[in-house]
């Protein structure tokens, strides 16, 4: 039996109204059975702890006899109280106290349950509570009393009784809704379902839209479809009326098209061909038509025509192959052969693409023999130009070993330069040392002739001891400077000559540097401050880094001081982020225009050529910061305006061969 889909929905509507309304009717019955058991625990405690109130002072003293009369007159109209029945009972279980109606037994929870606390049971319309009570000679007894449900049980079932009445009145309307709703829904689908079957039938007419429901969705969706079937149908016929002229005017493009075209059937027969295929191989279409390739002259020999179809056997289409045939007049060509599958009146078929590439092949063959000839004449002009580049490889090493051997040159002068310095600064302490010992000899000389005499005196031997002191002093502070400046120039030329990779402190070479540079300095009228904190050590190459103070040093004596009696240069250096230390080299002195600024690190680039410039300082100096420290440089200047050398390098260098 076939239900409709009102019939179900209301089926299935009256069965969850139902389970619902079980749910709620056994939810209820819950609820109010654990609300009366709650109530009644509450109650009982409450009488368990007013009957231990009123009873204690009598069952300690003993006096509980003297309340027998009391009870039972108090428990006779059960309209005066809840309580039914009240029984103690001594340690030993023997009754002490009875009053009310006591019960044949005891439910089986309290016989069983140690004495602690109040507990409870209920049974049938009676509430059983037990609870301990204090006897004479600090016994501890038993109480047993029972109250009445009657009213709690009532006042449930009424709840419950009122509930069910109101879930039976909420299924009865709930269902009454549904059927009046169905009815609606019901007619309002029919309406959709003739709507469908006319849209089925070609009539494309449109549903009123009403509701503001999934209904009225539905009901739009298929007046939408309706206006699309309507503009889909019109775009059909318009289809093949379009269908019809393109096919007429591909007949056309076939017809007229100068590439050679054919078309055929599975086993080869040409069942179409265009005019050009009959114009280019002499052949008239009503020759072609209904027979094979094979059966007319075309190919020029068997094995062409069973190669290709190898091929269409095989791969399904021929791309551009290359094929020998025979041209009219019996002349040799090649054509180049393309073919596609296709569906003509349900049966497969074979369209066929020619090219005529006979002069094309020829010209060919004339540019491969012409090919040949300029290979010869390139191969004669490729050993010219080997013979050349070997020269000019033997010209660009002779210049690497010429600018090595400059590079080489510009730091022994440097070195040189450092030299004369040194020398000229010993001079002096050397001088004074000499002075004084030659002076401390003589005094010797005329003091032990003194002695020699006899004549010598307190004051007189005084008098030589101090000349002594002094000049033994002069000697000493004098040999201690040039100590000092010949172990500056000596680290310097050690570490110049012989650059190896160590740890050290950065001060102590910005010291050295400068103090092996102060003769020439002060010959200059050039004031220099150092000021590098001691704690900036580089793991590095002292001797190239000396090499960089060298030459901004001298670059800046030959250059920024020009014409000038008198100048100041600063060295600096901070610690900055990323582990890296920041060094400034500043002077006073004349700066550069923008022209020599741009060039400043071009190598052999000069503005002193002739005059004791090279052009590599500053190509060496940028070439050990970026290259041997893996660091950066950068240079501001302006006429007039002094030039300021920011050098920014790691503190460990990067490893190099």
């Amino acid at each position: 039996m076939k239900l409709s889909l009102r019939a179900k929905f209301l089926l299935l509507s009256a069965f969850v109204l139902s389970v619902v309304v079980a749910l709620l009717i056994g939810n209820s019955l819950r609820l109010m059975s654990n609300a009366v058991s709650r109530n009644a625990d509450r109650v009982a405690h409450e009488y368990a702890v007013n009957l231990n109130l009123t009873l204690t002072p009598y069952a300690s003293s003993g006096r509980l006899g003297e309340l027998r009369s009391y009870w039972s007159e108090m428990l006779s109209d059960p309209r005066d109280s809840f309580l039914r029945y009240i029984v103690i009972l001594d340690a030993s279980g023997e009754t002490v106290l009875e009053a009310g109606e006591r019960p044949t037994f005891m439910p089986e929870s309290l016989r069983q349950a140690q004495l602690g606390g109040v507990r409870t049971a209920v049974e049938g319309k009676l509430l059983h509570a037990q609870a301990p009570l204090l006897l004479k000679d600090n016994q501890v007894g038993t109480l047993h009393f029972g109250l009445s449900t009657v009213d709690l049980v009532a006042a449930r079932d009424d709840v419950l009784r009122q509930g069910g009445m109101i879930a039976a009145l909420g299924f009865a309307l709930a269902l009454l809704l549904f059927i009046a709703m169905t009815r609606g829904i019901g007619q309002r689908l029919s309406a959709l379902a003739n709507h469908s079957e006319k849209l089925a039938q070609g009539e494309f007419s449109q549903l009123p839209e009403q509701g503001g429901d999934e209904l009225q969705v539905v009901t739009h969706s298929l007046n939408l479809m309706s206006v699309a079937l309507r503009e889909r149908i019109a775009q059909l016929e318009e289809s093949q009326r379009r269908l019809g002229e393109s096919e007429e005017r591909f007949r056309t493009l076939f017809d007229m098209t100068p590439l050679p075209l054919s078309v055929s059937d599975q086993d080869g027969r040409i069942i179409g061909a265009n005019q050009a295929l009959a114009r280019i191989f002499g052949i008239p279409l009503h020759e072609l038509i209904g027979k094979r390739s094979d059966e007319v002259q075309f190919w020029a020999s068997p094995n062409e025509r069973q190669r290709i179809w190898n091929k269409i056997r095989l791969h399904g289409v021929v791309q551009g192959e290359m094929a020998e045939v025979m041209l009219p007049g019996e002349r040799p060509g090649q054509v180049a052969i393309w073919s596609s599958s296709l569906q003509l009146d349900g049966r497969h078929a074979i369209i066929w693409a020619l090219l005529d590439l006979t002069q094309e092949m020829n010209a060919k063959q004339q540019l491969r023999e012409l090919n040949d000839a300029l290979e010869t004449r390139v191969r004669e002009r490729s050993a010219a130009l080997e013979q050349a580049n070997q020269d000019l490889s033997n010209a660009l090493e002779t210049l690497q070993r010429t600018q090595h051997d400059l590079i080489a040159s510009e730091k022994m002068a440097s070195l040189g330069s450092l030299v004369a310095g040194i020398a000229h600064e010993l001079n002096t302490p050397i001088g004074n040392s000499l002075l004084a010992s030659t002076a401390l000899d003589d005094r010797v000389k005329e003091f032990k002739q003194t002695l020699a005499d006899g004549a010598i005196r307190r004051s007189t031997l005084n008098n030589h001891l101090e000349e002594v002191q002094l000049a033994c002093g002069l000697i000493s502070s004098s040999l201690e400077k040039a100590a000092a400046l010949i172990a500056s120039f000596k680290q310097i030329a050690v570490d110049q000559t012989n650059d190896q990779r160590r740890h050290f402190r950065l001060q102590t070479v910005a010291l050295d540097t400068a103090a092996t540079y102060t003769p020439r300095l002060r010959r200059s009228a050039i004031q220099m401050e150092v000021d590098v904190p001691p704690e900036l050590e580089l793991d590095s190459y002292p001797g190239s880094f000396y090499q960089v103070l060298n030459n901004l040093i001298n670059n800046a004596l030959m250059h920024a001081f020009e014409g000038r009696n008198c100048g100041h240069v600063s060295l600096s250096a901070r610690a900055i982020e990323d582990d890296q230390i920041e060094i400034i080299f500043r002077d006073d002195g004349a700066g550069m225009a923008e022209e020599v600024l741009r060039h400043v690190f071009d190598p052999f680039f000069t503005t002193k050529m002739g005059n004791g410039g090279t052009g590599l300082g500053m190509n060496i100096v940028y070439n050990i910061v970026t290259g041997v420290m893996g660091g950066r440089i950068t240079i501001d200047s302006a006429p007039g305006q002094g030039t300021t050398v920011r050098l920014v390098i790691p503190c460990s260098s990067p490893q190099r061969d």
